[in-house]
C-alpha cells in the first residue's frame, strides 16, 4: 500500500530483520568453493568489463606500469535467489565477497606478488533473481616493456593479464560485455594519453581464460619537444660556426670543446631515463646523441688542424700539392683586373700576369670554408633523418 502526504510517498519496506533472515537462510548450507550451476555439463557465464579511474605511474626505466580501475563482473548463482515476498518485498541484499561464490581472477603479469581481484572489504550484490554483481575497485601494477625507438614521440601499449584460477573452459565461460575500456570515470594525465583501449579474452598455451586490458598510450612530447630536442637541435647548429671565428681570438678550442661537453649532458640525461634493454630497439635519440658526440669529436680534430694551418710559421714553407688545392676556396685573386681609357683612346687591360703565391693562412681559410659546410650538411641531414624516423 501507498499513502501519499503533502508531496512524500511512503511504501511498505523491508525491515532489517527481514534482511537478516534472508542472509541467514541463503548462506545455509552454501558452499563458497563450488561455483554454481545446477547442470555441470553447462558452463557458468561470467560477464566482464573494466573501466580505468587513472594512471598513476608509467616508468619506462624500470618497466612499472601502475593504473586504478574497477571490473564489473555478473553472473547468476542459483543457490541465492529468493522470493521477495517472503522477505517483506526484499529484493536485494549485500554479502562480502568471501561468504559466496566469486571468480577468482588472478593478475599474471605483477610488478611486485601475484595477487587476485577484490579484497575483504569488497561486497557483492545479490539480486533475487540470482543476479550477482561484483565491482572490485584496485590499483594494478603491472610489468610493461617500454618500446622507446622514437623517444620522446613513442606510443607505449601495455596490458593486464588475468587468468580464472582453478576453472577451466568447460566450467566457466567468459564473456566480455563491453570491448573497449570504460573512460567515464577516467582522469586526464598529464604525462600520457589514451590513444586507444580493449578488453578481450584468449585461449592461453595451458588452454586458460585469459582476460587481457589493453592501452596504447601516446606521449605528451610538447615539454620534451621545448626541453630537449630544440635545445638539441639549437647546439647542433652552432657546431659549424666555430670556424667562423677568427683563428688569432684563442676561443675556437675553447668554444667547440663546450659544445661537445653539451651533448655529452644531454646523452646523460637521456640515459638515465631511458631503459637498460636493447629490446626492442635503442632510442634514436640515443643513436643522434652519439652521432652528435663523433662529430663534435671529429670537429675538435678539424679545430685543431685548422689553427696549425694558420700558425704556421713563414710563407716560404713548403706546402705539399694536396694541401695547396684547399685553397682554391680562397678569392683566386687578391687584385681583380681592371681596364683604363689612355688618352690616345687605347684601351689597355691590366691584369695579373701570375697567381699570387698561396700562403698557410689561405690553405687554413679554404680549409675552414669545406668545413663549415660539411658541418652544416651534416647537421640537416642528421635532423631530417632523426625527424623522419620518429614522426613517420
Amino acid at each position: 500500500m501507498t499513502v501519499f502526504l503533502k508531496g512524500f510517498s511512503f511504501t511498505d519496506a523491508f525491515t532489517m530483520n527481514d534482511e537478516m533472515n534472508l542472509q541467514s537462510a541463503l548462506l545455509s548450507g552454501y558452499k563458497s568453493r563450488l561455483r554454481p550451476g545446477t547442470d555441470r555439463t553447462i558452463p557458468l557465464n561470467v560477464s566482464v568489463s573494466f573501466h580505468l579511474s587513472f594512471i598513476k605511474e608509467f616508468d619506462e626505466h624500470s618497466g612499472k606500469f601502475s593504473v586504478n580501475g574497477v571490473f564489473i563482473l555478473h553472473w547468476y548463482d542459483e543457490r541465492l535467489q529468493w522470493d521477495p515476498n517472503s522477505y517483506n518485498g526484499t529484493n536485494r541484499t549485500i554479502l562480502p565477497q568471501n561468504q559466496i561464490w566469486i571468480p577468482n581472477f588472478v593478475n599474471i603479469n605483477p610488478y611486485h606478488e601475484v595477487s587476485g581481484l577484490g579484497s575483504d572489504l569488497m561486497t557483492v550484490d545479490i539480486e533475487a533473481s540470482g543476479l550477482c554483481r561484483w565491482i572490485p575497485l584496485q590499483t594494478f601494477d603491472v610489468i610493461c616493456d617500454a618500446d622507446v625507438t622514437k623517444y620522446p614521440f613513442d606510443t607505449q601499449y601495455c596490458t593486464l593479464n588475468f587468468i580464472l584460477w582453478e576453472q577451466t573452459r568447460d566450467a566457466v565461460f567468459i564473456s566480455i560485455s563491453e570491448s573497449e575500456v570504460g573512460l567515464s570515470l577516467y582522469k586526464v594525465h598529464g604525462l600520457w594519453d589514451i590513444v586507444k583501449t580493449q578488453l578481450y579474452t584468449k585461449v592461453n598455451i595451458y588452454n586458460d581464460n585469459e582476460v587481457i586490458v589493453g592501452f596504447w598510450l601516446n606521449r605528451r612530447s610538447l615539454y620534451y619537444t621545448v626541453s630537449l630536442i630544440i635545445p638539441l637541435l639549437s647546439i647542433s647548429m652552432l657546431m659549424g660556426f666555430v670556424f667562423l671565428l677568427p683563428p688569432g681570438s684563442g676561443e675556437r678550442v675553447g668554444f667547440i670543446t663546450t659544445v661537445l661537453l653539451s651533448y655529452i649532458v644531454f646523452l646523460t640525461i637521456i640515459q638515465d631515463k631511458l631503459p637498460e634493454s636493447s629490446e626492442p630497439n635503442i632510442s634514436v635519440i640515443g643513436y643522434f646523441l652519439v652521432a652528435c658526440v663523433m662529430n663534435g669529436s671529429i670537429t675538435t680534430v678539424c679545430v685543431i688542424v685548422s689553427l696549425r694551418f694558420h700558425t704556421c710559421s713563414g710563407i716560404n714553407d713548403p706546402i705539399p700539392p694536396y694541401l695547396a688545392r684547399l685553397a682554391k676556396c680562397r678569392s683566386k685573386s687578391k687584385v681583380q683586373p681592371f681596364a683604363m681609357d689612355l688618352p690616345d683612346s687605347k684601351s689597355v687591360s691590366l691584369t695579373e700576369d701570375e697567381d699570387f703565391p698561396i700562403t698557410w693562412s689561405d690553405v687554413g681559410a679554404g680549409f675552414d670554408k669545406i668545413c663549415l659546410t660539411v658541418c652544416a650538411i651534416q647537421c640537416v641531414v642528421t635532423t631530417l633523418i632523426y625527424l623522419g624516423i620518429v614522426c613517420f
